[in-house]
């Protein structure tokens, strides 16, 4: 009864509110990312709109609304807007180098009062009321982007889940996808299922008996656009539908799907159309045997593939199939077999490890243990992010100065201790990867960029109003703040740049000797605190 509610409100969210077309949140349509494309580690929840590699485009609100939420940090979205609307949709406005003067005022003074330049607020109904179409900040290239544009997203009031904006706008697309090529996995292996490569030009294919595709594809919304994800894929076996999936919603604890559901082989992204043992349920319309196609005689079988955009603009590909062997999936004797479907614990004298059941989407055949030369937790298997978090235990012979110092180091990020005692050190964690203790005891680095060694001072003239700092760590920075005299300075950090842009106050309180004191602290507390003369030369 409960998935019924929830596909009920999103099918009547859908078909009410994607009636209704918004503007365009940038007068620069180009979309160069789509709803669902295929990243790292995830699947994309918005649009990309590019600003063609510069920043401050205006950016306006699509409808009318009132400021919801306001997020300033160093990762991640960097400056990011989020607007409620009367219909029943957030937008997000992600990226931003600026916020318009109104949005400006209440975040400057709102870092002033807290003394932090990273703030997450949630903002009183209609307190910052914005009307539509009007301008709300400034693109930028600010958090985890690797480039100027602009990231937007619409999600559901309710769920606050990300739903395909394409609906949402009156986008002219009349480009049909692009297929590159079709593989066969054998699906008889259900740990490890290997994809299957034929040569033949031909349309009549011998494939195993329990088989599934996966394909490489693209869809451009101009015909020299850039080459986007592919929204739908229906699949026919002897003309009756066995599987479908629409990339029209995603939700945030399942975005990590991407790594099962999409796969590397040689050197280009292949997209599975078949399941691991556990999936998100609303990502599939149609889903006969898990998208297994299971042949039971030695037939030719007509197997028509549709690929759709959007606009439904669609392409097919026919092939016929066959076997040569009657369907058996093989026998599984595999010793390190974490599986997915129940709680795996793994305890020696150097760890301990709890992965709660459902964490994975699939039972996977590797091995957890501690290399004693690395010193070391090692991962036999590419990084896996996990659904819920792990909690694992290691032993330690640190002293507590050395504890409150300490972090434990993946592939791909840092992590704090949840706690600790003389003998172990606990920690919560959102993946499957190599680990490792590293106890930090450096304090973060700091240096103006233009600082005037003859002078030992920064001097700045009239027409400058911003410093540059280059900053450095060995774990990451939490907190940064940076005062004029005594007067707090708005500032950012770019932390893929490892720089500091400060930004003098309007109304300078200026003395016979000024100073710019920055102030620096990283996850472990690690302090630096630096002050530097100010000379104007007006």
């Amino acid at each position: 009864m409960r998935w019924f509610i929830f596909f009920s409100i999103v099918f009547l969210s859908e078909f009410i509110f994607s009636q209704q077309k918004f503007s365009f949140p940038i007068d620069t349509v180009d979309i160069t990312g789509n709803f669902g494309e295929i990243r790292n580690n995830h699947f994309h929840q918005g649009l990309d709109f590019s600003t063609k590699g510069k920043e401050n485009y205006p950016v306006k609100s699509i409808s009318e609304g009132y400021i919801y939420r306001i997020k300033v940090s160093p990762a991640g979205f960097g400056k990011v807007l989020y607007i409620h609307h009367p219909n029943g949709l957030l937008s997000v406005y992600a990226h931003l180098n600026s916020f318009s003067d109104k949005i400006e005022n209440f975040v400057f003074n709102y870092q002033k009062n807290y003394h932090s330049n990273n703030i997450d607020t949630l903002l009183p109904e209609n307190l910052i009321k914005i009307k539509s179409n009007e301008i709300i900040g400034y693109s930028g290239n600010t958090g985890s982007s690797t480039g100027p544009h602009l990231h937007f997203e619409l999600r559901d009031e309710l769920t606050e889940i990300p739903i395909n904006p394409f609906f949402y706008f009156d986008i002219k697309d009349t480009t049909k996808p692009v297929i590159h090529k079709i593989i066969f996995y054998d699906l008889s292996d259900t740990i490890s299922p290997k994809p299957i490569f034929t040569n033949k030009k031909s349309d009549s294919i011998i494939v195993p008996s329990i088989t599934g595709i996966a394909f490489s594809g693209i869809d451009k919304i101009y015909p020299k656009g850039n080459p986007n994800n592919i929204y739908k894929v229906s699949i026919y076996l002897d003309n009756q539908k066995i599987y479908q999936h629409r990339l029209h919603q995603i939700t945030f604890d399942n975005t990590i799907y991407v790594s099962y559901y999409s796969e590397k082989v040689h050197n280009q992204i292949f997209q599975k159309c078949f399941t691991s043992h556990l999936y998100p349920n609303f990502f599939y319309d149609t889903l006969i045997n898990k998208g297994r196609i299971i042949l039971k005689d030695t037939n030719y079988h007509t197997l028509k593939i549709s690929f759709c955009d959007e606009s439904n603009n669609c392409v097919d590909t026919i092939l016929f199939i066959k076997t040569r062997q009657q369907p058996t999936f093989k026998k599984i004797s595999i010793k390190n077999l974490i599986l997915c479907n129940q709680p795996t614990h793994i305890k020696n004298q150097y760890f301990e490890l709890f992965i709660p059941e459902k964490s994975l989407f699939n039972d996977i055949d590797a091995k957890i243990f501690y290399n004693q030369e690395k010193k070391q937790i090692q991962f036999t298997h590419t990084p896996l992010p996990l659904k819920f978090p792990a909690k694992l235990a290691i032993s330690h012979h640190l002293n507590l100065s050395e504890l409150n110092k300490t972090v434990l180091a993946s592939h791909s990020r840092y992590y704090i201790p949840d706690s600790f005692n003389v003998n172990k050190i606990y920690f919560s964690v959102k993946e499957l990867s190599n680990f490792y203790l590293y106890t930090d005891l450096k304090s973060p680095t700091v240096k103006p960029l233009h600082l005037n060694t003859k002078k030992k001072a920064i001097i700045l003239t009239s027409q400058q109003n911003k410093i540059y700092f280059k900053v450095s760590d060995n774990t990451t920075i939490k907190n940064y703040t940076v005062y004029f005299n005594s007067q707090f300075c708005k500032s950012y950090y770019y932390a893929s740049k490892g720089l500091i842009v400060a930004e003098l106050p309007s109304e300078l309180i200026a003395t016979d000797e000024n100073f710019i004191q920055i102030t620096l602290t990283d996850i472990v507390n690690n302090f630096t605190q630096k002050s530097y003369k100010i000379i104007f030369s007006f």
